[in-house]
């Protein structure tokens, strides 16, 4: 055959045009030996040769070595034992304008904390540079090897993320520490391209910019200071935190060994005792807990102060956290002496008819008595002003002008104390320890009534079952909501289980009587004694909504068998010294106490009430002393238990006001927080007023009948 003629690379040649289901057969049929290879394993070399030919290729595009020699050895070197140096080095355009004291401050003891261990707490306003300063002490702890895993902590699993992103912004715009630690190459390019392999002097890296449990995984290069390390970001509200460690290629586990805290708390958070008791737990408890058996982990948290006795708060008080260390640095250092130029300054700025106008008389008078002002104030940092202002303090005071509570707290650290002018604020840790030793659900046997509440929502109906005496003195009996949440700690932006969710197929408008129905049912059995007796709810009040749930209400209470013992009921706030709501209505018919009246006149029946002064009888209750006549205390024996009451009965605020002279109290929400259960408690308390429920030497408020004459000379009254 003429393939006989052919030389053996020649052969070969022809036999790579084969394709591969026809190479047996081909070299089957040529008379004689042919090359070695031929026949019937040639297809299967063919295509190892192939391979071998591909994963060469592949293997040179992956191939990033080697890495450049380090540009500048001892500038790197001075830079690893100095963490504001190392800042000042290879971030300079972050940190562009020169350096707060307070700042530099920081930066040292983050040093401390890195090299030797510890725990510290550092409040500054925002805007102080704190998150990025925390966030480049981590990379200089990780890069020079102080540091092999540490745990990012943010607020939400949003600000983790972003912890995760402005790690890695922060390590591209620097490219003179590239030069400097050129083994941080491999993992910004895996950063750019995260779905290619990257080869080191032909061995395959193994790094992560975010693996599957969202943590940075820095590259395997042995002789790398930050050989196989990890930052892990993590929301401090995290479930999946404990056993958090990897395995180093020695076989070592590694786990944690230093936390950074960067604003752990949200303005949400901050103003609920509750859920600043559960970041403190989350930090106290697991994160803390995350060190391996007979190690410390070194925690830094950086924050701002945004209430009185917030996360911040709590972790700089040396009383509540021993072993923690902090500091706050207030923008304004000293104030003014001459305060009452201040107050001028302040004034002009609301002046004139545009914002624009004020700020220019503000900064002329300003500009005037610029010496004057100054004398006696010292700021944190001269740098910290707007552009269009003079100097710092200017700046900082204007703050002050415009928003005293904000200064206060963000810019001072100061943490505003509400001051309780009424003295009616209840306080959360008080009212926990208020419990009245009863199990929850269980009727004390001197009670003289039972009455409850419905606060309805679109989602939800709150609910509370109030045992009280003739003296108004009591404890709650149980609360909850339905459906119920079937858990201990909810709000109403993440409730589990919602009315339309129970009835499907049916409208909202027949889910809401539905609700109402099941839960009328649930309150209307029989509630046992703490003997064993058995009890009766007295009077039931739903709350009568404006809007669409009102006609729902009222047809579901008037074909309702229990309508005898339930009324609907509406809260109203009549300014201070308007017509005072007892004096509302019928005065024949109509049933009033103080701050009440049942409007018998009308159909259906129905209560209304002075919502603020049912509030303050409801505070006085709750602040008067365990025994007292009048006391009401909250159900059970476990304070914990109550957390989530105690967050709504503390979810709003009295304020003293004046309205044309006349003096009174009013009740304002504190934003973000839940208060249905609050709003329950006040009417089940109503509902024992209905029921002749008084206060001791309370004579009610009677209404004045007028006398008139009939005919004849018969008087009547």
């Amino acid at each position: 055959m003429r393939l006989r003629s052919l030389n053996e690379s020649e052969l070969h040649e022809f036999l790579e045009t084969v394709p591969d289901d026809l190479v047996d057969e081909v070299a089957a049929e040529i008379d004689g030996p042919l090359v070695e290879g031929a026949g019937a394993n040639y297809a299967a070399e063919r295509s190892a040769r192939n391979a071998e030919a591909i994963n060469a290729k592949t293997a040179a595009a992956q191939e990033i070595g080697p890495l450049p020699e380090i540009a500048n050895p001892a500038r790197r070197k001075a830079a690893s034992e100095n963490n504001l140096l190392f800042a000042d080095t290879y971030f300079k355009p972050t940190f562009y304008l020169p350096w707060a004291p307070y700042q530099r401050a920081m930066m040292n003891r983050f040093q401390n904390v890195v090299l030797s261990g510890g725990r510290e707490c550092h409040a500054v306003r925002r805007g102080g540079l704190k998150s990025t300063c925390a966030r480049v002490s981590t990379l200089w702890a990780v890069i020079n090897g102080h540091r092999r895993f540490p745990v990012l902590v943010g607020a939400t699993d949003d600000k983790a993320s972003e912890h995760r992103e402005n790690f890695f912004a922060l390590l591209a715009s620097s490219p003179l520490l590239l030069d400097d630690y050129p083994e941080m190459t491999p993992l910004l390019l895996k950063w750019r391209q995260p779905k290619r392999q990257f080869r080191l002097d032909g061995r395959l890296l193994s790094l992560h910019p975010k693996d599957g449990r969202g943590r940075i995984v820095f590259p395997d290069i042995h002789d790398s200071a930050s050989c196989q390390a990890h930052i892990a970001p993590y929301s401090v509200n995290a479930t999946d935190v404990s056993g958090l460690s990897y395995v180093d290629r020695f076989g070592v586990t590694i786990r944690p060994d230093l936390l950074v805290f960067d604003d752990v708390q949200t303005p949400q958070s901050a103003k609920s005792p509750l859920m600043t008791e559960e970041r403190e737990e989350a930090i106290t408890k697991t994160f803390l807990g995350l060190a391996g058996l007979g190690e410390k982990i070194a925690a830094i948290m950086v924050a701002t102060v945004r209430e009185h006795d917030d996360l911040t708060e709590r972790f700089l008080s040396r009383e509540r956290h021993p072993d923690w260390d902090g500091e706050k640095y207030p923008s304004i250092i000293r104030m003014p002496d001459k305060m009452d130029l201040w107050e001028t300054y302040g004034q002009k700025l609301s002046q004139g008819d545009t914002p624009t106008i004020g700020k220019a008389m503000a900064q002329e008078f300003y500009e005037t008595h610029r010496e004057s002002m100054d004398s006696g104030g010292v700021v944190a940092w001269e740098h910290d002003k707007l552009p269009d202002e003079l100097s710092a303090l200017q700046s900082l005071m204007t703050v002050r002008a415009l928003d005293l509570s904000f200064f206060r707290c963000e810019i001072q650290q100061e943490g505003e104390i509400q001051v309780n002018t009424s003295g009616l604020r209840l306080d959360a840790q008080t009212l926990l320890n208020r419990t009245s030793g009863y199990a929850r659900g269980r009727v004390p046997d001197d009670a003289a009534f039972l009455t409850a509440f419905v606060d309805s929502s679109d989602k939800v109906l709150w609910w509370m079952v109030l045992a009280v005496g003739k003296d108004l003195s009591g404890s709650i009996v149980d609360y909850g909501t339905w459906p119920d949440q079937q858990r201990p700690v909810f709000y109403k932006a993440n409730l589990a289980h919602a009315i339309g969710n129970e009835a499907p197929g049916r409208s909202w408008e027949e889910s809401f009587v539905v609700a109402h129905n099941e839960l009328e049912q649930m309150l209307c059995d029989d509630w046992q004694t703490v003997s064993g007796k058995t009890r009766q709810i007295d009077l039931i009040l739903k709350d009568w909504s404006d809007g669409g749930q009102m006609p729902l209400i009222r047809s579901q209470i008037g074909s309702s068998k229990d309508r005898n013992r339930m009324r609907a009921s509406k809260g109203f706030a009549p300014k201070p010294g308007r017509k005072p709501i007892h004096l509302w209505g019928d005065i024949h018919r109509d049933k009033s106490g103080t701050g009440w009246i049942e409007r018998r006149s009308e159909n259906p029946v129905h209560v209304q009430f002075d919502a603020n002064i049912i509030k303050s009888m409801a505070a006085r209750r709750l602040l008067t002393a365990r025994g007292a006549p009048s006391a009401i205390m909250l159900p059970g024996t476990d304070d914990r238990a109550n957390r989530l009451l105690v967050e709504h009965f503390t979810s709003e605020v009295p304020k003293e006001v004046s309205y044309d002279g006349t003096k009174g109290v009013v009740w304002v929400d504190i934003p973000y927080r839940n208060n249905d259960w609050w709003d329950c408690f006040c009417g089940c308390l109503t509902a024992a007023s209905v029921l002749g429920c008084k206060l001791s030497g309370d004579t009610a408020t009677k209404k004045q009948v007028k006398k008139f004459a009939l005919p004849g000379g018969v008087r009547r009254e």
